[in-house]
């Protein structure tokens, strides 16, 4: 569920930023990977394996632990980085007080789908404390924006109680130049 959150964070909401210098364009996403913060301080545990299913699907499987129940009192802040020469530089930072708004605004759809797949019925908020597990969620790649910013950006989102961070994840994701499917750099015709 965050991992969309954050993607939708970094691919949506980064691209009117800087539209204009020239760094935007076609393009094809991919996510490199995703992982939690090295941190066991965190409240909110969860695991989440990421399987290439072709170029443009990845599935995902999560199990994740709420020890209490995840309502409005939590807040989001999305510190994103983009790789250039001598590291990864900060981006943006997107943050929410309100969790529930962040993803209302960023990922309702794909949140939702993600809810009811973890057996969230109905697949709103507040959500119970428990054990989860989202088995097979299928992200297309497809259904993003096929303009933004060429690059490779890392996101840390922050699940946040006051000003406490109770949670965290890592997610790294790339935009790279279309290239023409038709174009074979092996022509032999030279």
């Amino acid at each position: 569920m965050l991992k969309l959150l954050l993607l939708f964070g970094v691919l949506c909401c980064s691209v009117p930023e800087v539209f204009g210098t020239g760094d935007i364009g076609p393009g094809v996403w991919k996510v490199n990977y995703i992982r939690k913060c090295e941190t066991d301080l965190h409240k909110f545990k969860f695991d989440i394996i990421q399987k290439k299913i072709n170029r443009t699907h990845d599935g995902f499987t999560a199990n994740f632990k709420l020890d209490e129940s995840f309502n409005e009192d939590f807040g989001i802040r999305v510190d994103i980085c983009k790789y250039v020469d001598g590291g990864c530089k900060q981006y943006q930072v997107l943050s929410d007080d309100c969790f529930v708004n962040f993803v209302n605004k960023y990922a309702e759809n794909n949140v939702k789908e993600g809810l009811t797949m973890a057996g969230f019925d109905p697949p709103e908020f507040p959500l119970p404390a428990g054990d989860y597990s989202v088995s097979d969620y299928i992200f297309d790649y497809s259904e993003l924006p096929s303009d933004a910013i060429y690059g490779r950006f890392c996101a840390k989102g922050f699940m946040l109680k006051d000003t406490e961070e109770v949670g965290c994840v890592e997610l790294h994701v790339e935009f790279k130049e279309a290239q023409d499917e038709d174009d074979d750099d092996c022509d032999d015709d030279e």
